[in-house]
């Protein structure tokens, strides 16, 4: 029998992945089974689900690999931080925040720490845990899963483990820590702060800000955000105000007062791109590499990953498909995988690795439901010819996908032709997008539709970069182009989804056009659905006008 190694991210936006020898066999992060939104705390959930699905029990487990070294003061005060709303300029999480930046100035602290973590998970688990830390997890998460056999990895988010950013070498299977920034200069931090300051959610809506900023003028509020962040290459770090006395009230945050949402957003966005774009750049010439991988919450921003990959210096870049904290689990995995055997970066053989459900069990569920549904000789040809006529159809097939973008089998799709799908689209689904919703293309049309993505052909798959696009594509599917001129594709291959291509060609066939609106399939606040149960209920809620499970059409 082969040997079995659990990984586990505890933290925020809790997961658990599971490896047979070097395979990485499944993963999920536990919002999925939960129905909470970036849920932390321990994934026993998605433990459970994995243990039980796989035929494995802990005995069968010969070692834990846990995200996180640092982590303590969460696992030691779970109870006080369960209801805790996440508010940037919180006193408790300046403290937090200047712990870390401590930790990353003093070993002993940092040793003392480590051995505290170790001995409170080693408590909870009862097995022989190797703790990983948050940002070489990252980067093991974007290098390993690359196929690069030598890349410069970045790491970027609000703070993990004493860091906000870091830089590794990574080549012959290993990912060397270089250097880093704490979190009291964190690019996180900077956006958290601006989005929470224009009324968003920051943990929650940082993508719609990205959105927002298409819309505005960066040049009025550019001057006051310069002074709040930006990049000095003689420290290799970032440069913010006192985070311990700042706060909505500051001078900074008055100057901000007079402008438009939409120019404080453009501006936020324009600094945040030559601050990071300086910080790897920099990097890059330092070590002489050409190829770029990218993992941590930060490079959830796709246009930021736009301009990383129109750098010169620049070869190849690729994001982890789980670049947030859902993807640490499977950092952690592959860091503690590289240091037992020669592990070397190939691309994920799929990023469907998530719970599906037979034939048998979808039947069942729909025959308690009371809904109308027909079992279709030709799923595929029935959704497109619906897609066709302008429906909406929700997707419900095969196993769940990996990270935060929905790609095929948890998805609501309908076509890119009308831009007004878009609100019509939002007001059904009750969100507040600035956005357009993204695009499934077939690959063998993307040069049609996009402009050079060369350097970006692995990660354009997964809806975490944005391209320039054509004037064909601008006139063929309007919907999916944003103000700006770009989109978000998700540049879809026959064998990575069998039957959601079969599905897209169909629609191509049938209509001359190869892209089609894909976006994730669930109501607002909710997480991507996970189970048949979940799928309906928010079919239920009018989510879409049809809804596919399998090989089964479900009428409203």
């Amino acid at each position: 029998m082969s040997s079995h190694l659990l990984a586990i991210n505890d933290g925020h936006d809790a997961g658990a992945a599971l490896f047979s020898g070097d395979e990485l066999v499944a993963a999920a992060s536990r919002e999925r089974f939960t129905r909470k939104k970036f849920h932390g705390g321990f994934p026993e959930e998605v433990v459970d689900y994995l243990l039980d699905k796989y035929d494995v029990t802990l005995d069968d487990i010969q070692d834990i690999a846990v995200c996180n070294r640092h982590h303590f003061v969460y696992r030691l005060f779970q109870k006080q931080f369960a209801g805790y709303t996440h508010t940037y300029l919180d006193l408790r999480q300046k403290m937090y925040s200047a712990f870390h930046h401590i930790l990353a100035k003093s070993g002993v602290l940092s040793s003392l720490s480590a051995a505290l973590n170790r001995k409170f998970v080693q408590r909870s688990l009862g097995k022989h845990v190797v703790l990983v830390d948050h940002h070489t997890a990252h980067a093991a998460s974007a290098y390993f899963t690359s196929g690069f056999p030598d890349a410069l990895a970045v790491t970027m988010d609000h703070l993990g483990d004493g860091y906000a950013a870091c830089v590794f070498d990574c080549r012959d299977g290993r990912c060397r820590f270089l250097y880093g920034s704490t979190p009291l200069h964190s690019p996180g931090q900077y956006y958290g702060e601006i989005t929470e300051f224009l009324g968003f959610d920051p943990l929650k809506h940082a993508g719609k800000i990205t959105g927002l900023a298409a819309f505005g003028d960066p040049r009025p509020a550019y001057p006051v955000l310069k002074k709040f962040f930006s990049y000095n290459p003689k420290r290799k770090d970032f440069s913010m105000p006192f985070m311990l006395t700042r706060s909505f009230r500051s001078r900074i945050y008055r100057e901000l007062g007079p402008f438009s949402r939409e120019d404080v957003a453009a501006g936020l966005q324009r600094c945040f791109e030559e601050a990071i774009s300086a910080y790897v750049l920099q990097a890059l010439e330092t070590t002489d590499h050409h190829f770029l991988v990218l993992a941590g919450g930060v490079f959830g921003n796709v246009k930021l990953n736009q301009r990383l990959m129109e750098l010169e210096k620049v070869r190849q870049i690729y994001i982890h498909p789980a670049m947030n904290d859902s993807g640490l689990a499977v950092g952690a995995g592959l860091h503690f995988l590289s240091g037992k055997r020669d592990l070397r970066p190939s691309p994920m053989p799929t990023v469907y690795l998530g719970p599906a459900y037979t034939e048998a069990h979808l039947a069942s569920v729909l025959a308690d439901s009371g809904l109308a549904f027909k079992r279709c000789e030709n799923v595929a040809e029935e959704t497109a010819f619906l897609l066709s006529e302008g429906k909406v159809v929700a997707r419900f097939n095969g196993r769940m996908e990996y990270g935060p973008r929905a790609l095929g089998n948890r998805s609501i799709l309908v076509s890119a032709v009308d831009p007004s799908i878009n609100q019509a689209l939002n007001r059904r689904l009750d969100r507040t997008e600035f956005m357009p919703f993204a695009p499934t293309i077939l690959e063998e049309f993307a040069d049609r539709c996009l402009v050079d993505r060369t350097k970006a052909s692995l990660t354009s798959r997964f809806m975490n970069i944005t391209f320039d696009c054509t004037p064909w594509m601008n006139e063929k599917a309007p919907a999916v182009v944003h103000v700006d001129g770009t989109a978000r594709p998700q540049i879809l291959r026959e064998q990575d989804n069998p039957s959601y291509y079969a599905v897209c060609k169909n629609y191509y066939e049938r209509t001359g056009i190869p892209v089609i609106i894909n976006t994730s399939f669930n109501m607002h606040e909710e997480p991507i659905v996970r189970t048949p149960e979940d799928a309906l209920r928010a079919f239920r809620q009018d989510c879409a006008d049809y809804l596919t499970m399998g090989n089964f059409l479900v009428s409203p």
